[in-house]
């Protein structure tokens, strides 16, 4: 963080790499979605500029699968709102007088697109990733050993677990997750996600929870697999589009790699 606090962002100074969250309500309903910012050419960004100006963020285009079909997500429904938090070196900021266009190029590329209808974002309290609540077994593997975990909560840079093994899991050594998702009985692998622990709280009477940071080469796949989930329990239904990770052989040798890069803060 800088060390001067800013006391507002425009909407133009979201970049790539920033964390930028689309929360989207209607009535008592919910949903927070992490977004991806949308790599743009000259050309595209032109014609963008065209009509929005400098109002604007370019994101991915936020899909959903149904029966089988993938559509787009619409943002345009009657009786919603649409907040965005971006989150970069600056600080935490949110946008509040916004909304989600589906944009298509003449190419054929389409992409969401957040219009600031006040393009300015004011300061907020708010953590850097969304997280959402799972409650699933999974396994943990530190060097040679394999922890049964229950994690509670998951987010695109982080997690926590309660460790369900007699054994202790060294807080001081990476380890991998092995996340696992459970469909119609059948449980499989979605990736393996290094990460280190960053803090435990001690529980009194219970079990300790663990908070991790995991390391940032991940955070693309894990975003997608957050707002996956979140459309999961806003519709109510399992969604079979789950882009699974790396399952190299060579991921213990991946370890010295992945967290030779920044771990952010959980």
């Amino acid at each position: 963080m800088s060390e001067t606090k800013k006391k507002s962002l425009h909407i133009n100074e979201v970049a790539p790499g920033n964390s930028i969250t689309v929360t989207a309500i209607q009535g008592k309903k919910q949903l927070d979605i992490q977004a991806i910012y949308a790599e743009l050419t000259e050309a595209e960004k032109k014609a963008l500029d065209e009509i929005y100006g400098d109002k604007y963020i370019p994101i991915e285009l936020i899909t959903e699968e149904v029966d089988g079909e993938t559509f787009s997500v619409n943002f345009m429904q009657q009786n919603s709102k649409v907040e965005v938090v971006a989150v970069n070196a600056d600080g935490v900021f949110k946008f509040s007088n916004v909304r989600i266009l589906k944009f298509n190029f003449d190419d054929g590329k389409s992409i969401h697109l957040i219009h600031g209808l006040n393009p300015k974002g004011v300061p907020c309290n708010r953590r850097r990733g969304v997280r959402i609540n799972l409650d699933t077994r999974m396994e943990l593997e530190q060097e040679k050993e394999r922890f049964p975990i229950l994690v509670r909560e998951i987010s695109y840079c982080g997690f926590s677990f309660i460790n369900l093994s007699k054994k202790d899991v060294d807080v001081n050594k990476a380890f991998i997750l092995n996340l696992m998702e459970h469909d119609e009985g059948k449980t499989y692998s979605i990736g393996r996600f290094v990460g280190k622990v960053h803090r435990v709280q001690k529980v009194e009477g219970g079990h300790d929870i663990y908070g991790c940071i995991l390391a940032d080469k991940h955070a693309a796949t894990l975003q997608k697999y957050v707002a996956m989930k979140q459309l999961e329990f806003l519709n109510g239904r399992k969604m079979k589009s789950v882009e699974k990770n790396s399952n190299s052989e060579n991921w213990r040798a991946e370890i010295a790699d992945a967290l030779g890069e920044t771990l952010d803060d959980y």
